[in-house]
């Protein structure tokens, strides 16, 4: 049994997990949290999550073990079979990761966790998003999944960068990101119908919970 090392708080682990049940594919959640402890070190070498625990070995990298999973688990397909279309995915799959959520959550502990907001970070994210939105805009055609009509990895990818970067970007700029994206309300409400999409949140909602309980009593 595939066995998925990873943080329900994590947007990159409920991506991944996202895609198993989307697939039907039988997984044990471990609850995980990045370390570089040496015992995780040997299963993520730079000791981030998720981390997919299968038969052959260890595998990192959100993007590198959603493709591995449409691999060994074809059915449903969850990238389109067209070799350009796939690529197309990956584009869009890279474009909202490193220009829209990296960004963002150089504001995530000033956002969350009650840090310091840093100066230069407020200066540079914003415009590195704009340009980032631009892309993505350029590169989307939703209908209402992000490539048309058909749903797949680029949707869930999507679905949980901008679940996360809007929120950021919310709280430190009074700015609604998704209001800049056409046809980016309508996918939401997609993905949130989704039964899989449901279980990924409550449990992502539940984890939330622990977490801010567990920072106010060391606090």
């Amino acid at each position: 049994m595939l066995k998925l090392h990873g943080f329900s708080v994590s947007n990159y682990t409920n991506m991944v997990k996202q895609c198993l049940l989307e697939k039907g594919v039988e997984f044990e959640q471990l609850p995980t949290r990045p370390s570089q402890e040496d015992d995780f070190l040997a299963m993520s070498p730079m000791g981030k999550i998720p981390c997919l625990e299968t038969a052959d070995g260890f595998l990192v990298e959100t993007s590198a073990i959603l493709e591995y999973l449409d691999e060994i688990h074809p059915d449903p397909p969850m990238y389109p079979s067209q070799a350009f279309a796939k690529a197309k995915a990956r584009e869009i799959i890279h474009v909202s990761e490193l220009y829209i959520e990296l960004a963002a959550r150089r504001h995530l502990g000033n956002a969350f966790f009650g840090a310091e907001r840093s100066e230069e970070a407020y200066a540079e994210v914003r415009p590195q998003v704009e340009k980032g939105l631009r892309a993505f805009k350029q590169l989307t055609n939703f209908g209402p999944y992000v490539m048309g009509s058909e749903f797949g990895n680029a949707d869930v990818f999507v679905y949980h960068v901008f679940r996360l970067a809007s929120q950021i970007l919310k709280r430190v700029y009074d700015w609604d990101i998704m209001a800049e994206v056409p046809g980016l309300a309508a996918h939401v409400g997609a993905m949130d119908e989704r039964d899989t999409t449901q279980r990924v949140i409550a449990d992502h909602e539940e984890a939330m919970a622990v977490l801010m309980t567990q920072l106010k009593a060391a606090k």
